[in-house]
């Protein structure tokens, strides 16, 4: 029954055209994200999802520009707290984990168009003191699919030694290493010496992450640093103490750095699973804890949660060939949109007690 009718839903989802949208699910302004954006490789980074191409970049900003006006995370702010009016057709744009690409590409191009945004950094790996086990779980792939055929075969022998695990292709190598978990990293580092990689020499002459005083010069230009916790852990594994410490630790080192008063926060991955009555009381203890932003699309949450549409998504069309692929910001917006009008009027039928479902929600939450 549930699963038939969310199968008419999603059907009806698609029919309504992404212009008619605004007014079925009417909200005060779009909030878009991304992670990198570069021409080169980024190898540490686009085994894990897409990197955006600059010239990509530039036309999804030409297309916001267009039809919507942007603005900044005090604004938002001012909206959320005080009731501050917005403008019409409202849009803000944000960056997670901090890589260094946001100072060196991202920050000039939005100076270019002269539009704000916000940057959330993960604290641990300001100035490059340590690497995402993820980031460098993405670099050994990396590593291994740039290797010939003769060198993958050494790799896997030499890992199947080292690792004491079998991998009988390479195909099942790369999807074991992908399935790893922060708290795996000391298989992925394992991982990354038998290929060769010198992770503490990557970070010192790579540099993938913004430094101290890049993160100081986007605030001296305008753009709003926020806080990406200290470690990158999902919150939903953790106790309430350490989601308290990765929230109110990475915010108060934003603030260390650039003097901010109020520093906003965004989830790793989502906020699937954390107490929201838990994150009402951190940030009433802690008032230097400013919104917090998550990752589910146009869905509404409680008032201090802002979801965003995650803009470099692949979706489910791309994912079912088993790549991803890169797609236009109307589609990726046209199906965030989708997603939450099959999951109002479910919630519509909840209420009103026509049906009963407890499961995952459409298509389930966002990763990042």
């Amino acid at each position: 029954m549930k699963k038939s009718l969310l199968r008419i839903l999603e059907f009806i989802a698609q029919l309504i055209p992404l212009w008619l949208y605004p007014y079925v699910l009417r909200r005060d302004w779009l909030d878009f994200f991304y992670h990198a954006v570069s021409d080169e490789a980024m190898g540490h980074v686009r085994n894990l999802y897409p990197v955006v191409p600059v010239a990509q970049f530039e036309e999804t900003l030409h297309y916001l520009k267009q039809g919507r006006k942007f603005i900044t995370y005090p604004q938002i702010h001012a909206h959320i707290i005080a009731g501050a009016p917005l403008p019409p057709k409202a849009a803000h744009i944000s960056f997670d984990d901090g890589f260094a690409e946001c100072f060196t590409l991202v920050r000039p191009m939005l100076q270019k168009f002269d539009l704000p945004g916000t940057f959330f950094v993960v604290t641990d790996w300001v100035d490059n003191g340590a690497m995402f086990p993820r980031n460098k779980a993405s670099l050994a792939i990396q590593r291994f699919s740039e290797s010939t055929r003769d060198e993958q075969v050494a790799m896997l022998a030499a890992m199947r030694q080292n690792l004491d695990a079998a991998f009988d292709s390479a195909d099942s190598f790369v999807a074991w290493l992908k399935s790893l978990h922060v708290s795996d990293e000391s298989v992925i580092d394992e991982v990354c010496r038998t290929l060769g990689i010198d992770i503490p020499e990557f970070l010192n002459q790579q540099q993938p992450y913004l430094t101290s005083e890049q993160i100081q010069q986007m605030h001296a230009d305008g753009f709003t640093i926020g806080a990406h916790t200290r470690t990158h852990r999902k919150l939903m594994n953790l106790s309430d103490a350490e989601i308290e410490t990765e929230i109110i630790e990475s915010c108060r080192r934003v603030q260390e750095i650039t003097g901010q008063e109020i520093v906003p926060f965004s989830f790793p991955h989502s906020a699937f699973g954390v107490s929201r009555q838990l994150l009402a009381d951190i940030r009433a203890r802690h008032p230097h804890v400013g919104l917090l932003f998550d990752t589910k699309g146009v869905r509404k949450d409680v008032n201090f949660i802002i979801n965003r549409v995650w803009a470099e998504r692949s979706l489910p069309s791309s994912q079912d060939a088993g790549k991803r692929k890169l797609h236009p910001l109307p589609e990726v917006l046209h199906y965030a949109y989708q997603e939450a009008w099959v999951d109002s009027v479910m919630d519509a039928l909840r209420k009103i007690k026509l049906i009963h479902f407890d499961g995952k929600r459409f298509l389930g939450p966002y990763g990042n």
